[in-house]
């Protein structure tokens, strides 16, 4: 019998975040474009595009309190937030990291 596709996608439901609680792909993808282009940016520039680790601490402990972090993922944004929280550029968009 095959697999449902979401059982192909997510065996196990407590590793994946319902798709109806995330942005849409295309807002997904606007906001990683977005932040990749500050990143590339900054580089250019010849900023650190790199956090510090106390940065990332900090920013990935107020995230871990965050009601809309789910699996990692913010709901908000849709982002890999323990990625997310590793760049220089990137921000909060619950505004929570200043």
């Amino acid at each position: 019998m095959p697999k449902k596709k979401e059982e192909a996608i997510c065996p196990k439901p407590d590793d994946c975040v319902d798709s109806k609680d995330m942005p849409s792909l295309m807002e997904m993808a606007k906001n990683l474009a977005s932040d990749g282009s500050k990143i590339v940016s900054n580089a250019l520039k010849g900023n650190q595009t790199l956090a510090s680790d106390a940065v990332r601490e900090y920013r990935w402990s107020v995230c871990q309190t965050c009601p809309m972090l789910e699996n990692n993922r913010c709901v908000k944004c849709g982002c890999f937030m323990k990625v997310k929280v590793a760049f220089s550029s990137s921000a909060c968009p619950m505004d929570k990291w200043n």
